[in-house]
């Protein structure tokens, strides 16, 4: 209890010296998996080898600093700055970070198409060309069909500005399920799961609980201890 009280006081005056744009990024620094990159030992084998200019453009990213040397526009033609980077539906850096969340699984899933069913949530996606990113067969319930759909939230936009990192997810995934539980509920006979990253390395809940079962089901099959496996995922 001591050392937790003594933490929150360091915390505190640190805070207490920090001009409002750094204080804010160093907050989001204290989400649950946030720093776990600073922990990791960059193992190649494993895939995780960081250079020099690496590490020094993630701590810029870490504490919303400006990063040297970017080209002066997007692929999309819009000029290119740090925040335009990690919104830009066009370019590939979004699409980068989701298709290494997605490999290595059953990814883009089509949903049924609709027989003129009736949903009670007028926001509902009603497409016949609905997909999801992943779904996985009795990965929370045996028998049940599991859904997941990814997104990689920019943080320190404009738009997210003055807002707890919780606040931020918890409205990212509550986007996602207006749209897509009750189809995949109702038609699918399934579970969804919106899986919520930042870009400062943390996550929604529903995702850390995903992981936290996925570190339990790897842990078994593999009869590794819990630990090591969710340090590692």
């Amino acid at each position: 209890m001591a050392s937790s009280n003594n933490q929150g006081e360091v915390e505190r005056i640190v805070d207490e010296s920090l001009p409002p744009d750094l204080l804010q990024a160093v907050q989001r620094t204290r989400d649950k998996g946030a720093s776990s990159w600073l922990n990791a030992i960059p193992i190649e084998e494993h895939g995780l080898p960081l250079n020099k200019q690496e590490f020094r453009d993630s701590l810029c990213l870490r504490y919303n600093l400006p990063l040297p040397n970017l080209p002066s526009y997007c692929a999309c033609g819009e000029v290119f700055t740090v925040n335009h980077a990690l919104t830009c539906k066009k370019g590939d850096l979004l699409t980068s970070h989701i298709s290494k969340v997605c490999r290595n699984v059953e990814t883009e899933p089509l949903l049924q198409p609709l027989d003129n069913e009736v949903f009670n949530l007028q926001s509902t996606f009603m497409s016949r060309e609905a997909r999801l990113d992943m779904k996985a067969g009795g990965f929370w319930t045996p028998g049940v069909m599991a859904f997941f759909d990814v997104r990689v939230t920019h943080v320190n936009s404009r738009s997210n500005q003055g807002k707890h990192t919780a606040t931020i997810f918890k409205e990212q995934e509550n986007e996602k399920k207006r749209k897509y539980n009750q189809r995949v509920m109702d038609v699918e006979m399934g579970t969804f799961t919106p899986l919520v990253f930042g870009t400062n390395g943390g996550m929604g809940l529903d995702c850390q609980n995903f992981l936290r079962t996925l570190a339990n089901k790897l842990s078994s099959k593999n009869k590794e201890p819990y630990a090591n496996v969710i340090s590692w995922l």
